[in-house]
């Protein structure tokens, strides 16, 4: 058995264990650093968040998949804003370079969530003033190229939370490996946010952390000028269970217990598909689809573009620049743009 073997076998196996363990415990409850789930890529969030095995140098996307960095991403600067829902905005910075002595490519980045002005309400419903909140992660990744199809990539990072005059700090991970026979198909495994809140907001009290399982697949066609992402997401539990919120006559909130989704539309909500039309190197129109948000967040009576996603991609000499418009609920969207450039063409 070669090294690709044995550390793809490996790999399997962590995965099983993860699965194991986390499967049950991750399905209810509350979760911290959700804001680590938010697109960090104009071209993600156009594509519906599903090009994680896109392999074509692009460190936003390596981001999100450490796998993805190599020489193609090296000396690299990504710089990607998300105007997301309300006042909130997402901003992050990666810089990708390779050290002398450590065989393989590395990057280091921050992401940095403000969530504007809150009116803080207590449990009587009278309005306290208004207080902020910020939220911080610092990644710090590492990818090896094993042969030309395969690697692997793993991402440790540190997260410091500010909400209203209480903090938390956690520790999460991400690990993937990648297989790319060649420049048209691409093929991943990705284990996102590994690790804990490791000091609480208040008291002694701690949340789940939004560990997820994904899988994707992209091939861009060999005579026709499209590129074709699959993403399977959240293999860690088959059963994406959500609870409703009724009202009772009297005005009191109940809760509903959880509505476990027919067959079809529980695996559908596990798909998310993202199509990229690239009818020259320099330019590309883009469009996805995710059924699990589209589900979760579209009205009954008036579903709206819930879930639609779509955006654009400038590929020119010195920098390459996204612009990506994500509908998430009929009241909202989401506009980022991600700008990345290698330092040397400026020189």
């Amino acid at each position: 058995m070669n090294a690709s073997a044995r550390i793809l076998a490996f790999l399997l196996l962590v995965l099983s264990l993860l699965t194991n363990q986390f499967a049950t415990a991750q399905q209810n409850g509350k979760y911290v650093y959700e804001f680590v789930t938010i697109p960090q890529s104009a071209r993600a969030a156009a594509l519906g968040n599903v090009p994680l095995a896109i392999n074509d140098g692009d460190l936003a996307l390596a981001t999100i998949n450490p796998a993805l960095l190599n020489a193609s991403t090296t000396e690299k600067l990504s710089l990607n804003v998300n105007r997301y829902i309300a006042d909130i905005t997402l901003g992050n910075a990666t810089y990708c370079t390779t050290l002398k002595k450590i065989p393989g490519t590395v990057a280091a980045g921050i992401t940095y969530l403000n969530s504007g002005k809150n009116t803080r309400i207590d449990q009587y419903g009278i309005s306290n003033g208004t207080f902020y909140s910020n939220e911080f992660c610092f990644n710090f990744s590492y990818s090896r190229q094993f042969d030309s199809c395969f690697a692997i990539g793993a991402t440790v990072k540190p997260v410091l939370s500010y909400i209203g005059g209480y903090s938390s700090i956690g520790l999460l991970a991400d690990v993937s490996a990648l297989y790319s026979p060649n420049s048209n198909l691409c093929a991943t495994l990705l284990i996102r946010n590994i690790g804990a809140q490791i000091t609480s907001y208040y008291g002694t009290d701690t949340y789940k952390v939004p560990f997820e399982i994904d899988a994707a697949l992209a091939y861009k066609l060999a005579y026709a000028p499209f590129r074709i992402c699959l993403q399977l997401q959240h293999l860690e539990r088959f059963k994406l269970k959500h609870s409703q919120t009724s009202y009772a006559e009297n005005g009191v909130d109940v809760k509903e217990e959880n509505v476990i989704p027919n067959f079809i539309d529980n695996s559908l909500r596990h798909l998310a598909l993202g199509i990229e039309f690239v009818p020259a190197k320099s330019f590309n129109i883009r469009v996805g689809y995710n059924h699990k948000t589209r589900q979760e967040l579209k009205l009954a009576d008036s579903p709206g573009a819930a879930g639609l996603s779509w955006g654009l991609g400038l590929n020119l000499k010195k920098f390459q620049l996204s612009y990506a418009n994500a509908r998430y609920h009929l009241a909202s969207r989401s506009n980022s743009i991600t700008f990345s450039t290698r330092l040397s063409n400026w020189n």
